[in-house]
């Protein structure tokens, strides 16, 4: 039972929408029979035209979108609430890890993505705001903060500093003992970033950095503003800077128009870069974009052959994957708790070259321990009994 319930939104998958239908007719029966008394849906689908849809077919009481949450303060009676990018709630310090989102929207018109009409252009925070947050949360416990924006390193300080997001990073990384930041874009990537990720020990060593296609034909039909060779370049810095890192990827396979001859060279280019891991995703049209009035057209690419590509892009990135990961058998790492310890008495890690690990310990998330990594499948590493107490 419950005063108010509310659904915090993705619309960025068609898929994300059906299970949101899915939440709401439940909900719906939970009204009727007393048990929940309103329903708020918030975040992306709150901001999209459907929404009004959605309110009227399961009766929502309240939508919000992703710039008036402040409104849901509002809404169940809390005073004094004033619009803000990261609203500072109670129970935001103390936590282990922090998201701290620095930047909201996106400038850039990918014809695959709803996103920038649902959540508008780029609106960045300050730095010596998103610097004092980082203090303040540190100084309540947190030992891990990530930077969070739609296109996190296209950050720019609006105050006319002319403060770019490697300045901001370097700044976060004075104050917090652990940084990583998330998602980037290729045309905003600096090589001067990406070498900072290596000189900085409180950077965790990996790099997310979305490449979508290896087929400069399709990466222009989808707008993303860069070719396949200054991609190719971008990871030949962060490899030379960051030599034990960890690389991932956000790869779409089937998009309208993609032929046989595009599909052959993304997978070039997953050889070519070898990935530590990769979002493979087929494609998923979005109402509202470019890419969905493609896929209205004979450019569509069958269901069957859409599958077929994407088998063969996961299966040639967990090739690459399981290589790498089994070349750090035998080394000895030092593994930031993140999860505690499960049913099969093995907590979730990370090293600071951001592999995934399973270790064996009693260890509290936000603790330390170091251990030797005693074998490796393609998506994490497995250790073996901690070397000392945790710290």
């Amino acid at each position: 039972d419950a005063d108010l319930v509310v659904l915090n939104t993705c619309y960025v998958r068609e898929n994300a929408v059906d299970r949101v239908r899915g939440h709401l007719g439940e909900l719906s029966r939970l009204k009727r029979e007393g048990r929940v008394k309103k329903v708020a849906l918030t975040g992306c689908i709150g901001a999209a035209e459907e929404s009004r849809q959605l309110e009227k077919q399961y009766s929502i009481d309240l939508i919000l979108g992703t710039h008036n949450t402040y409104e849901l303060a509002e809404f169940i009676g809390l005073p004094g609430m004033e619009e803000t990018h990261t609203p500072e709630l109670p129970g935001t310090e103390g936590e282990h890890t922090a998201f701290v989102t620095i930047m909201t929207g996106c400038n850039y018109k990918c014809s695959y993505c709803v996103v920038p009409s649902v959540r508008g252009r780029m609106v960045c925070r300050p730095m010596e705001n998103v610097v004092h947050e980082v203090r303040r949360l540190v100084g309540s416990g947190t030992r891990y903060v990530t930077l969070l924006g739609q296109t996190v390193d296209a950050w720019r300080d609006p105050e006319g500093s002319g403060n770019k997001f490697f300045d901001l990073l370097g700044r976060v990384a004075e104050e917090a003992p652990r940084v990583w930041f998330t998602t980037s874009h290729p045309s905003n990537m600096e090589d001067r970033t990406l070498r900072l990720i290596g000189e900085r020990e409180t950077i965790v060593g990996k790099l997310h950095l979305p490449v979508q296609s290896g087929s400069d034909r399709m990466l222009k039909a989808m707008h993303r503003g860069y070719k396949s060779d200054r991609y190719r370049r971008k990871i030949e810095v962060f490899r030379e800077a960051v030599p034990r890192g960890t690389l991932s990827t956000d790869i779409i396979v089937g998009h309208p128009g993609e032929a046989e001859e595009d599909h052959e060279e993304t997978l070039r280019l997953v050889e070519d870069c070898s990935f530590d891991s990769a979002y493979v995703f087929k494609f998923s049209p979005r109402s509202g974009t470019e890419a969905a009035e493609l896929a209205k057209s004979p450019g569509a690419v069958p269901e069957g052959v859409a599958q077929r590509r994407f088998l063969e892009v996961l299966r040639a990135v967990e090739q690459n994957a399981f290589k790498r990961n089994q070349r750090k058998i035998g080394s000895t790492e030092e593994i930031y708790i993140r999860h505690a310890k499960n049913g099969n008495g093995r907590a979730v890690g990370e090293t600071w070259s951001g592999h995934a690990v399973h270790v064996p310990t009693t260890a509290e998330p936000g603790g330390y321990v170091t251990s030797k990594i005693e074998s490796a499948g393609p998506h994490v590493l497995y250790a073996g009994e901690p070397v000392g107490p945790p710290r």
